[in-house]
């Protein structure tokens, strides 16, 4: 936080503690709301709010603005929290889009009451930004600048001075008679071409956009790859109908990264936005606790099976902790890597080349596993003066980790082939499925040196 922005966070929380109102009121009146904005994750959930109703009485636009800019889940914590009433007033000053990408999260209640403020127009369009959850459709801004092709620079120079101060321009885009992009220039470039000169003469022609019908993983490509700061976006016909800026584009990028390591604990972006309602986050985090228990009571149920070599030789339950910490932390490691590589595309969906790299991870967990068995049967040997038990445990352990790491690595790909989230593979399940087979190798080899335990 800049010095600037730490003395605005300490006046707020002052004048809010003391309860001056009116001065905070004045404040907030001169303060710019990318400022305000950029303090709001440093108040408190009661100073956010009361800082909000008061921009929300005194200025609605502000308020929406300052909405607009700040992260999702403080959007939503303040709508959730403000009056209906209010709450509407500041989602009308959004776009359909950017209500689109937050109306699904907000009570029903304030849902209806937004929908049937909106003009019919307006909630049809929500509706299909709904119905196409990775669309770039609710990314998609009209705030840009296009001009004529036979127009000169000076008519275009004189155009941009005519708009609003708070409008930004980055590129301008350059279309024909029938709205079809031809061309683009940036606005330094614009500044430094001859004011006489036709605009067809100046610009760049080979313009880099995206089809309207295109996922937010396109443009998060296309922009990576070119690195452009906005996105012009066309329609079937090539007219151009908007843009999409690098801020929204990284706004989903961070949504993505977070909802990916959300999903690494079988946890939900929805419980962000559910903190007052702890049986709401109960509920989404229920399922995978019904998928714990269901795996923990088949272990159980292992365990039981193997009832005469536990009581032949009791020092063998001392280590199933151990071998289902140990390969349930490999496997993981691997679904990690694997699942994001996927993801990233830095690994590709060619099988040779995926085999490849469980074949590396296999190995590295070999390494892993001659260390790590060669540790805990020397300590198990000399804990309990059974060199016996030291093999059966590092024999057990070897083939858990292999397992783990191969399972773990193959679990990304399969999920991915079946259209499903890689990520799905890194979640509790895969460590209750190595409980299981983990388990069950344990006790399976040490049944079978038995009578040498004992």
């Amino acid at each position: 936080m800049t010095p600037s922005l730490e003395v605005l966070k300490e006046v707020l929380k002052k004048l809010l503690n003391k309860g001056n109102y009116k001065t905070l009121e004045r404040l907030l009146e001169k303060t710019h709301p990318g400022d305000i904005a950029a303090v709001f994750r440093y108040l408190d959930r009661r100073e956010r709010l009361k800082t909000f109703e008061i921009l929300v009485e005194k200025d609605i636009k502000k308020a929406s603005d300052v909405l607009y800019d700040i992260d999702e889940d403080i959007q939503i914590e303040i709508l959730r929290s403000l009056d209906t009433k209010d709450a509407v007033k500041v989602l009308l000053n959004f776009s359909a889009g950017e209500i689109a990408e937050i109306i699904d999260k907000l009570p029903e209640k304030l849902q209806n009451e937004v929908l049937s403020s909106l003009k019919e127009e307006e909630r049809e369009e929500i509706k299909k930004y709904l119905q196409q959850e990775d669309s770039i459709a609710p990314l998609i801004s009209d705030e840009f600048v296009s001009v004529r092709e036979d127009i000169t620079v000076q008519e275009a120079l004189e155009y941009i001075k005519s708009l609003p101060e708070d409008f930004d321009v980055i590129y301008i885009y350059v279309v024909d008679d029938k709205n079809r992009i031809v061309g683009v220039i940036s606005l330094k470039e614009l500044l430094s071409s001859p004011t006489n000169a036709l605009m067809k003469d100046v610009m760049n022609r080979e313009v880099i956009s995206i089809r309207d019908d295109s996922t937010k993983e396109d443009a998060i490509e296309i922009m990576r790859r070119y690195d452009l700061l906005s996105l012009p976006v066309v329609d079937e016909e090539d007219r151009l109908i908007g843009i999409i800026s690098i801020d929204d584009v990284l706004d989903v990028m961070t949504e993505k990264t977070t909802e990916e390591v959300l999903k690494l604990a079988g946890a939900t972006e929805e419980e962000i936005f559910f903190t007052d309602n702890i049986l709401k986050v109960a509920k989404l985090r229920l399922p995978w606790f019904l998928v714990a228990i269901i795996g923990e009571l088949i272990t159980a149920f292992i365990i039981s099976r193997f009832e005469f070599t536990i009581r032949q030789f009791l020092p063998i339950i001392f280590f199933i902790p151990l071998v289902a910490a140990l390969s349930g932390n490999i496997s993981s490691q691997s679904a990690i890597i694997v699942a994001r590589g996927i993801i990233t595309e830095k690994i590709s969906e060619n099988l040779k080349d995926f085999l490849y790299v469980v074949f590396r991870e296999v190995r590295v967990a070999g390494i892993i596993a001659l260390i790590s068995t060669f540790i805990v049967g020397v300590v198990s040997s000399l804990w309990l003066s059974n060199h016996i038990l030291g093999v059966v445990v590092g024999i057990a352990l070897f083939f858990n980790i292999l397992l783990a790491s191969f399972s773990g690595s193959i679990l990304p790909f399969v999920f991915y082939k079946l259209d499903l989230d890689p990520n799905l593979a890194t979640n509790p399940l895969i460590l209750t499925l190595n409980d299981i087979f983990g388990i069950l190798i344990y006790l399976t080899v040490a049944s079978t040196f038995i009578h040498y335990l004992i």
